[in-house]
């Protein structure tokens, strides 16, 4: 027998031996011999046994292989005299107890279908589970929640065995079950039962189908040309999706023969056709819920996940696994899915965190070329050990560290930690990488329950820890998500003797990198009173934490939010010595790489402490209506970040998403009520902002309220944009924010330079018609726009985006390198027939200029919208694309996550004379352009006339 399987055979009769009833699970992954196993375990003590199976197919694999005892006669594990055993198979409910007593007393094992155990009456179910000595379960992964507890429930006081290939359903969720012997992939691979497994993302918004099936034919067409005798599997959700599939299949690769192999296909011609996989005379197959478990053929080492929402864990195994031998000669597999979020694939994450081997089965080949992935994997190779455990892409440590001084002498001692932890210690080998100089373990400790005094049990905690040490710029860092303590310990032990914590006041210095940074947590120590040593301020409180009370109070720990690099960012600061971020790394190099910055920053004796302290934006409840006017209208970040087609507004029978709706201003007044509309493509609302001196502002509607749909049903659209919160700016760069606190910074007003202001040629054009429309009016300042900012570089894509919830009146975008380069546009009619100098003109292109702050930050949102918004207008025959094609567009949606994006904001206004213009309309562009470049690092271009 094979090591898997006497390995889980003999983790069968220890638990058999203490003569215990609680479930058990064996986990052996694909092609190591699960069914040889289970036989085994019968065989050793040959009692009356059901097994619970998922599927037809497989019922009648398993009874033949009970029939025959497989290969355990053959291989000498049962020899001399013996009876195979006799097998009933249960292919539909029993009616009443006698008849299954009757069957029973003739059987020694029993085979069936969850399905057809849970269709008998409740009398046959019990009588039929009474006769049994044990229970087997074969693929218990597929066995849902429900069916299992029913099942496992007749069962209750007799053994019972879960065979699977993995210990979590497709669901993600636990089986249920205590593990008793789990073979690890990694040494099925290095033992030649499963082949490496190549992992590609197939992003395209466009056509997600044809892009996954392509791929994986061309895969196919590469494996054959090179000898290889493959085949590829399609997966589909359900039979209407597998017909869309093998059609597509049958379009693009018609001289292979696909087939389609499921439930809504006849059992004959579902034999026939796998007969014809065996043949070879079919290359491709598309089925639901592959091919049925236990369907043996190598062969198949190519699968195209066409929908991928289940684990993956079952079918990359299918496909990888060697069944026979000599199968090795199959070489490598493939796995094609597709990747319809810009980012990670969060179903590689699931997958490392099921399993810490598939860090070394997969080969993730989406970015391989790619230059930070490049770094990850060499980042990642350096570690020359690693812990068997936990695997290392399953790790997002928090942005968070406490920060050491190393000394002259400082040394690199990384094993010092097995001395420091010893038994603490999970993982018991390091992950060290000497090149990189960082070492991280996970430790597990114990600590007593606080209810009560036990000495048999305790509560167990498992803590990470990582610690880097940047000996060039003198510091070691350390990340643990046990903040009891600074870790004095593990930086004398990996550092050596004389590492000294950076604490103190110094520490808040790394808030002077945060523009625009507002304090939302202060923490103050009272050096005088003992009643109330600690406090605690947030939210409108923090003005007055800040102002202190009577110089008595120190300032312990301070958080942030506000903007640096081009993005949000948020920073704490402990006198202790802790920095922190609510971020989340994807990987340890993110948080390496996050941390070297830190060391430098909060020991930088050129930042004084004063200018960080006065550099702060305070808070301040809006009682009344802000003295200015307001610019631009938005949804406060937490809804942009989630916007979704299922939360959508409703009026008069006519719904739109909410990425669909534009908020506009509808006064350019410093006082007066503020107001505003809320626009879509056929009705627009209006609303009321009501301000209080007790409570936060209310939303309320002018004339009719809209609604909210959501899944949960509908609401007030004016109760749910005061629940939520808008953000306006105004002029003179204040804030009102979602909360309902008003941001003024005190410094002085930036003008923009005249010298700045491009000047267009706008003969010929209309300087008070703004959009070209449909027709694409060539008297129109966006159609003259795109005639000469199109002309200026080899724009991939040039769109007129114009419209109700439009990104902006026009985009344009090309890839240049690693460079994704975006230029926004915004253009806005003048209210005169003469340019001149009239603040008015600028007011709403400015506003829509800043509500672009954003763009940088979500270029999955900002390429997603842009494809979404034109894919939908060539449904209804229409097209905004001006250079370029849908195709081309959904290339650079494609590629976004691996370019860095370089965005340009241009406010177009023809009747801004650059000649005459005021004091006050360069101070609103400059504030405009300061916006810009403080929050996201963006470029604004303004374009008037002479």
């Amino acid at each position: 027998m094979r090591a898997p399987q006497t390995g889980a055979l003999h983790a069968v009769l220890a638990h058999r031996s203490t003569e215990e009833s609680d479930p058990i699970v064996v986990v052996m992954p694909t092609g190591t011999g699960k069914t040889e196993t289970m036989l085994s375990a019968f065989c050793h003590t040959p009692v009356r046994t059901m097994v619970i199976v998922p599927s037809d197919t497989l019922r009648t694999q398993i009874a033949g292989k009970f029939v025959t005892l497989g290969i355990l006669p053959r291989i000498g594990a049962v020899s001399g005299d013996f009876r195979c055993p006799a097998v009933l198979v249960l292919k539909h409910g029993l009616e009443t107890a006698e008849q299954a007593e009757d069957l029973t007393a003739r059987a020694n094992v029993i085979v069936a279908t969850a399905q057809v155990l849970n269709s008998c009456t409740p009398e046959a179910r019990a009588s039929l589970a009474a006769s049994c000595e044990r229970l087997f379960v074969d693929e218990a992964h597929h066995m849902a929640a429900r069916t299992w507890r029913s099942v496992a429930a007749l069962f209750s006081d007799r053994e019972v065995v879960l065979f699977t290939a993995t210990p979590f359903r497709e669901d993600g969720r636990h089986i249920g079950g205590r593990v008793v012997y789990a073979y690890p992939l990694r040494l099925a691979q290095k033992h030649g039962y499963f082949a490496r497994i190549n992992y590609h993302s197939i992003t395209d918004l466009a056509d997600p189908d044809r892009a996954v099936a392509a791929a994986a034919i061309e895969q196919l067409r590469s494996d054959l040309a090179a000898g290889r005798n493959h085949l590829l599997m399609a997966r589909a959700s359900s039979v209407a999706r597998a017909k869309q599939v093998v059609a597509l299949y049958e379009e693009l690769a018609p001289d292979l023969s696909p087939i389609r192999i499921d439930t809504g296909v006849a059992g004959s011609v579902r034999l026939k056709r796998r007969g014809q996989l065996v043949a070879g005379t079919s290359r491709i197959v598309v089925c639901v819920n592959m091919l049925g478990e236990g369907f043996d053929l190598p062969e198949l080492k190519i699968a195209a996940i066409h929908d991928p929402q289940k684990s993956l864990a079952v079918t990359l195994q299918f496909v990888g696994r060697f069944t026979r031998s000599g199968d090795e000669s199959l070489g490598e597999a493939s796995a094609f899915v597709p990747l319809q979020v810009i980012g990670v694939d969060e179903r590689l994450r699931k997958l490392y965190g099921e399993d810490a081997d598939w860090n070394s089965v997969l080969c993730d080949l989406t970015e391989r070329h790619v230059g930070g992935a490049r770094e990850r994997t060499d980042f990642e190779r350096a570690f020359g050990s690693l812990p068997r455990e936990v695997a290392i892409r399953s790790i997002h440590p928090k942005m968070s560290a406490v920060t050491y001084r190393l000394p002259a002498s400082a040394s690199w001692t990384p094993e010092n930690i097995y001395d420091l932890f010893e038994d603490r210690l999970l993982t018991t080998r390091l992950g060290i990488n000497h090149k990189d100089k960082v070492v991280w373990w996970v430790s597990r400790e114990a600590t007593s329950v606080r209810w009560g005094e036990f000495a048999s049990f305790n509560e167990l905690v498992h803590h990470l820890h990582i610690v880097h040490v940047d000996d060039r710029a003198g510091f070691l860092y350390i990340n643990s998500t046990n903040n009891a303590s600074m870790h004095e310990d593990i930086a004398c032990a990996v550092g050596g003797e004389g590492t000294v914590l950076v604490q103190g006041e110094t520490v808040y210095r790394i808030l002077a990198k945060v523009n625009r940074r507002v304090p939302t947590n202060v923490g103050l120590l009272d050096s005088v009173s003992r009643n109330r040593r600690f406090s605690m301020y947030v939210g409108q409180d923090v003005l007055h934490a800040w102002r202190g009370e009577g110089g008595t109070k120190m300032k312990t720990n301070i958080f942030a939010y506000g903007f640096a690099d081009g993005r949000a960012l948020s920073f704490g600061a402990s006198r202790k010595g802790r920095v922190w971020s609510h971020d989340q790394a994807i990987d340890i190099l993110e948080w390496v790489n996050w941390v070297r910055q830190v060391g430098p920053a909060i020991t930088d004796e050129s930042v004084s402490l004063d200018s960080v302290m006065s550099g702060f934006l305070l808070p301040e409840p809006a009682t009344e209506r802000p003295a200015h006017v307001p610019l631009a209208i938005e949804w406060p970040f937490e809804l942009v970040a989630t916007f979704s087609e299922r939360r959508k507004v409703s009026y008069g029978g006519h719904e739109f998403a909410l990425f669909e709706t534009e908020l506009r201003p509808t006064t350019q007044s410093a006082d007066g009520p503020l107001t505003f509309e809320l626009v879509t493509p056929s009705w627009s609302l209006e609303f009321e902002f009501k301000f209080s001196p007790d409570e936060t502002p209310t939303i309320l509607p002018l004339l009719d309220d809209g609604e909210l749909v959501t899944s949960f049903g509908r609401e007030s659209l004016a109760a749910f944009l005061t629940a939520n919160g808008l953000l306006v700016t105004f002029d003179d760069e204040v804030v009102l924010g979602a909360k309902g606190y008003l941001l003024r910074p005190n410094r002085e007003k930036r003008l923009f330079p005249s010298e700045s202001i491009e000047v267009f040629d706008w003969s010929g054009t209309n300087i008070q018609k703004e959009s070209q429309k449909v027709e694409r009016d060539p008297t129109s300042i966006q159609y003259r726009a795109i005639e000469a900012l199109s002309a200026e570089a080899d724009w991939e894509i040039v769109l007129d985006d114009d419209g109700s919830g439009e990104l902006a009146d026009i985009a344009l975008l090309r890839r240049v390198d690693d460079v994704l380069e975006v230029l926004l546009v915004h253009c806005k009619f003048s209210s005169k027939p003469i340019p001149g100098a009239r603040i008015g003109d600028l007011y709403e292109v400015c506003g829509q200029a800043i509500k672009m702050n954003r763009a940088k930050s979500m270029p999955d949102l900002l390429a997603k919208r842009l494809f979404r918004r034109e894919r939908d207008r060539q449904i209804t025959g229409k097209t905004g694309i001006i250079v370029g094609d849908l195709d081309t567009l959904a290339a650079i949606v494609g590629q976004a996550k691996y370019l860095t994006l370089r965005v340009t904001i241009a406010v177009v206004q023809p009747g801004m004379s650059v000649s005459v213009v005021s004091e006050d309309m360069r101070a609103l562009l400059g504030a405009t352009d300061r916006f810009l470049a403080e929050t996201y690092g963006m470029k604004l271009r303004v374009i008037g006339n002479r």
